[in-house]
């Protein structure tokens, strides 16, 4: 039988590998935000080729974390879900269309909570369209929010099974609905 000492040795150099491993991950998760909120923003800049080199630039990262995250997946969700943001964003407003999960190479949790949070950057969309008196973007983003939230408006589960999902749900629910509001006022001052 080993004594205790050499048992707790070979504790601490496997938890020593594990924190390098955590901080690691940690660390690309953080760019991954980081640089989704400034492909976000090139993107409500209508600078397009810029925030393309941005989601490249995030898809390397995020191939990179999957090979490492194992055991760290609660840590990642929120970098995975932003690339999902930011990715579903560039489609939508370049591409004009809303991309598959497999286009994006993410999983179930961070696509749809990653579509949750893309409908807020629509809607600064059609404030901006509105801005601008472009009604006819303005309601194809409505629409297009409106098939996203359509889409998961059935979608009912615990916090335990897809955690945040209710909460960004509603929040996008509220979203949809201001957005409504907002053109259909557009619209009466027009007349």
């Amino acid at each position: 039988m080993k004594n205790l000492d050499s048992e707790i040795d070979e504790v601490a150099r496997f938890l020593e590998e594990k924190q390098k491993n955590f901080d690691k991950v940690m660390d690309m998760s953080r760019a991954v935000v980081r640089t989704a909120g400034q492909s976000i923003t090139l993107l409500h800049n209508n600078e397009k080729d810029s925030a393309k080199k941005k989601l490249a630039e995030m898809k390397r990262s995020v191939d990179s974390l999957k090979k490492i995250d194992g055991q760290f997946r609660y840590q990642t969700l929120q970098a995975y879900q932003e690339y999902t943001e930011a990715f579903a964003f560039y489609t939508i407003k370049v591409d004009k269309k809303i991309p598959c999960r497999e286009e994006i190479d993410v999983d179930f949790d961070a696509y749809l909570l990653g579509l949750m949070d893309v409908v807020g950057e629509l809607k600064r969309e059609i404030l901006e369209a509105l801005r601008k008196d472009d009604i006819k973007s303005a309601e194809w983003y409505l629409d297009t929010m409106k098939q996203i939230y359509d889409s998961t408006r059935s979608l009912r589960f615990a916090e335990a099974v897809l955690q945040g999902f209710r909460k960004k749900q509603d929040v996008a629910r509220i979203q949809l609905e201001n957005a409504g509001s907002e053109i259909l006022q557009f619209k009466s001052s027009r007349r």
